[in-house]
């Protein structure tokens, strides 16, 4: 669920435009490593914060967003946050430049 800073952002034309070209783009595939599902989350590479949801740079560059599937999208949000992992500690990252764990492998996904 959105932080309340950043309701008014997901509920934007904007927001909903760019998810939906992003989808598209990527063809509506999950493009974590290894992972085949189907994509229902749009994930921004650089985490969306309060002090840059107005950057257009961040919040609406498609350079910054990647397509996930819930469980890849969760799994990696969770490893971003961990106190066990640190902040991008343990995040590589594939040939595309979208972060992984480093604990996943081609054909992992969970």
């Amino acid at each position: 669920m959105a932080k309340e800073w950043a309701k008014s952002f997901y509920n934007s034309s904007a927001w909903k435009h760019t998810r939906e070209a992003i989808l598209k783009r990527d063809r509506y595939r999950c493009q974590s490593a290894g992972c085949r599902r189907t994509a229902e989350e749009v994930h921004h590479i650089v985490e969306l914060t309060e002090k840059n949801v107005n950057d257009i740079k961040i919040s609406l560059n498609p350079n910054n967003l990647t397509s996930l599937c819930s469980d890849c999208h969760k799994r990696i949000t969770k490893q971003m946050k961990s106190k066990d992992y640190g902040i991008l500690e343990e995040i590589i990252f594939d040939e595309n430049g979208y972060p992984i764990s480093a604990e996943d492998s081609p054909g992992r996904c969970k």
